[in-house]
């Protein structure tokens, strides 16, 4: 007996669980998850009659990873593992109930987007301070090396011969 599984797409940004079903639950445990460490995990036990139909929606808060939580590739997002759907016979023995079986069915794998930090950032502030520093210390350095003069410009000497000017005269001194 094949049971297909089919998971839509979800939004981890809501925080609630609701299951739609045709049969009922018999035992439910949910462990929540425990932020930067461990996921959330859902075990239930549905009792499904033949052709029945189990649906359930299972919304999320979102979370903010740490910058050195996030993969080599930050923009492609982040992988959801699957859900594990373990089909049990009703008149199998107590022994093959408590382990499954064999069979296991595999959800696929969601990619999920996330909000991917500017990685750039630090550059950015090195870049800045370095251009900063620089142009303060070309000043510094400028300003302590040059040797600066008065230059007196526009009239004549008395006595000259007209062809030289006051600021020739000065600087040749």
């Amino acid at each position: 007996m094949a049971s297909p599984v089919v998971r839509r797409p979800s939004s981890p940004y809501r925080a609630e669980l609701t299951p739609l079903v045709d049969g009922q639950f018999t035992n439910m445990t949910y462990t929540p998850p425990v932020p930067h460490a461990r996921p959330a995990l859902l075990q239930a036990v549905v009792s499904l009659p033949p052709h029945a139909t189990l649906r359930m929606n299972m919304d999320a808060r979102k979370s903010f990873l740490r910058y050195t939580e996030h993969p080599p590739d930050a923009q492609r997002g982040w992988d959801l593992p699957p859900a594990v759907f373990v089909p049990r016979d009703a008149n199998a023995s107590s022994q093959e109930r408590h382990w499954g079986g064999a069979r296991r069915v595999y959800t696929p794998v969601i990619l999920v987007d996330l909000a991917t930090p500017d990685f750039s950032m630090p550059y950015n502030v090195i870049i800045m301070s370095c251009t900063l520093i620089a142009l303060i210390f070309g000043s510094l350095f400028n300003l302590l090396t040059r040797k600066f003069a008065v230059i007196h410009v526009g009239e004549e000497k008395v006595g000259d011969t007209g062809k030289e000017t006051r600021a020739e005269s000065s600087l040749q001194q």
